[in-house]
């Protein structure tokens, strides 16, 4: 089965871990709103043996903070071409 060779989940953050807005606060704060959800999906990937990771092309402290609580192994950030970096 094919599906027993991915060993990472790779994702990008707007539009899939939210629900794609973007708030400003201020000039250089942005808001953004996760689904709860998404975590227990990760929670439960990485109970089967798979790392997880954002890849994105802004840069967000909202991005990392997520990230990190979500205890994600990789955290790409201002990525241009997101093909290439994987």
């Amino acid at each position: 089965m094919r599906a027993r060779r991915i060993v990472l989940v790779l994702m990008d953050v707007d539009g899939v871990m939210t629900d794609g807005g973007i708030s400003f606060i201020d000039s250089d704060r942005e808001l953004k709103t996760y689904d709860a959800k998404d975590g227990v999906g990760l929670w439960i990937a990485r109970r089967a043996g798979l790392r997880t990771g954002v890849i994105s092309g802004r840069s967000s402290a909202a991005v990392l903070r997520r990230a990190t609580e979500l205890g994600m192994d990789e955290v790409h950030l201002e990525v241009k071409d997101k093909l290439a970096a994987t």
